[in-house]
């Protein structure tokens, strides 16, 4: 019996991810909002409807809460690369050196999650060039997002003949430029 209910909370709370993921999609954010409510009611601690809820709470303003449940979903798993990124984006934000050392370990938990990630490749650059602590580890998350971002052009232009990713790869070159520019002749060696 046990079993069985188990399975029927599973099954209900898979349908109200995905409603919630159609209204998010959609943009209707409380409708949103409520699915991933349920989908938390049928089974509790379920991380990727923590972790969708959290990011609509933000659409809608709420940023403590959604701060709330994106550290939930850390406290009891340390590897969920979703809540780590999207937490990592809020604290860097906050642009505080404190917030921003967080947010570099964040995009790193979700490098660890999926190497291929380049929006977590360009945000750690990005945080690593704003602490000015480790420029040669920024060179390198800039060298990184740069390489997917020109792999996704190429598979992109096959598939679709559009560029759409040319403003980052633009702003990821001015960084990676910038960093380079700013070693002193004793980091080069």
């Amino acid at each position: 019996m046990l079993l069985i209910l188990f399975q029927l909370n599973a099954e209900s709370s898979n349908e109200e991810l995905l409603d919630g993921n159609t209204y998010y999609g959609k943009g209707e954010l409380q409708a949103a909002k409520a699915a991933y409510m349920r989908c938390l009611d049928a089974e509790p601690g379920r991380a990727d409807c923590a972790t969708n809820l959290a990011s609509v709470l933000l659409d809608l303003g709420n940023v403590k809460r959604a701060e709330e449940l994106y550290r939930d979903v850390l406290a009891t798993d340390s590897t969920n690369g979703h809540a780590a990124f999207n937490l990592a984006l809020m604290l860097q934000d906050r642009k505080t050196d404190e917030a921003t050392h967080e947010a570099a370990e964040l995009y790193q938990v979700a490098l660890a999650q999926d190497s291929s990630r380049w929006d977590a490749w360009a945000n750690l650059a990005s945080a690593l060039k704003e602490l000015r602590v480790q420029p040669l580890r920024a060179i390198h998350a800039f060298q990184r997002s740069i390489i997917l971002i020109e792999k996704a052009q190429e598979q992109q232009q096959e598939a679709m003949g559009v560029d759409e990713l040319d403003i980052y790869l633009a702003d990821l070159y001015y960084g990676y430029g910038t960093s380079l520019a700013d070693l002193s002749a004793s980091q080069c060696h």
